[in-house]
């Protein structure tokens, strides 16, 4: 009976061992809903084990009427050797192998089975049996790794590549090693309305949640307004969708509005824009938007006519700009 060397058998269990362990990643996955990620990545661990299991499993049995090839568990192949009028050796990308053919049928042989690189007496002991045996010699047949399958393989790497990336990158699910994102939302009527009752005690906090969403407003006076960025399939990851949101709008100021300014230490970037009355000093509206992580604040405060001085009214605002982010919890 012949096998492939113990040095290839132990190499093929590592890579089965491998494969069944990017099916449990795709499993893992596909449980967080990285659809096309999963896909993937159990296609190479199954493609990749289904590949080993021949130098795992495989052998030769060769009997006084021809020989059995069984390249896994439960399938097998037979050829007489009065059948046998071609024997070729052909290269892979690390191992060459034995085709032996009949006319009608070509059967690649689990064994013998050499690496490419450096000389195997025992494959060539086997080979010359095999010679013998089936009364023909042994001639080099085409290699399998050609420019072309080398081309192949490289623009299907590249496409699955191309699909993993641009449809559903796994670095941006929240659910990536490192990655911190928030998964519901502060109460936006518990950050400003210590605020609203001391400077407009006469207007009562409207709360308008929404999916993903939530808004608390003291009439037109003062509000703020929440708005939490998940993962979306073919869409981006949370904080990149928020990070968009935030740098272009709409829903609050962004840089490329005139006299707005970033706002630093304050979440993981903040825009504030102040308008003011034609002096100057006096202050009509301020607006601040701000990010952290997947989330993005949006304030909105219009100071009373006692308190609507330019220095005090963004004291404020930066003030009410600070313990919004303040409450955004992140895991």
């Amino acid at each position: 009976m012949l096998r492939p060397p113990r040095t290839l058998r132990y190499a093929a269990r590592v890579l089965i061992a491998c494969g069944a362990l990017l099916v449990g990643i795709a499993i893992y996955l596909l449980m967080v809903g990285a659809i096309v990620p999963s896909m993937c990545i159990a296609f190479m661990g199954l493609v990749g084990a289904g590949r080993a299991i021949p130098l795992a499993a495989g052998r030769v049995t060769l009997d006084p009427r021809g020989l059995r090839s069984k390249d896994d568990p439960v399938g097998e192949k037979s050829l007489t050797w009065e059948s046998i009028n071609r024997l070729e050796l052909r290269r892979r990308l690390w191992t060459e192998s034995v085709v032996a053919a009949d006319g009608l049928t070509e059967v690649t042989l689990a064994a013998p089975v050499r690496l490419r690189f450096g000389r195997d007496r025992e494959f060539d002991a086997a080979l010359a049996e095999l010679s013998r045996r089936a009364g023909t010699g042994v001639v080099r047949g085409r290699s399998l790794l050609t420019l072309g399958y080398a081309c192949t393989h490289l623009a299907i790497l590249a496409a699955w590549t191309a699909l993993f990336v641009t449809f559903d990158p796994v670095w941006h699910h929240s659910s990536w090693p490192g990655r911190e994102e928030a998964v519901r939302l502060p109460n936006a009527c518990h950050v400003i309305e210590p605020t609203a009752k001391e400077m407009f005690p006469k207007q009562a906090p409207q709360r308008l949640p929404n999916d993903d969403e939530e808004r608390c407003r003291f009439g037109d006076s003062l509000s703020l307004k929440y708005t939490l960025f998940r993962y979306d399939l073919g869409m981006d990851g949370g904080i990149e969708r928020a990070e968009e949101r935030f740098r272009e709008g709409p829903g609050g100021p962004t840089l490329d509005d005139e006299g707005a300014r970033t706002l630093p230490g304050v979440g993981d970037g903040a825009t504030i824009d102040t308008a003011t009355y034609q002096d100057g000093t006096r202050v009509h509206q301020i607006q601040v938007s701000a990010r952290k992580a997947n989330v993005v604040a949006w304030l909105v405060y219009a100071p009373p006519e006692e308190r609507d001085s330019r220095d005090e009214a963004v004291r404020e605002a930066e003030r009410l700009a600070r313990a919004a982010v303040a409450a955004i919890a992140v895991e």
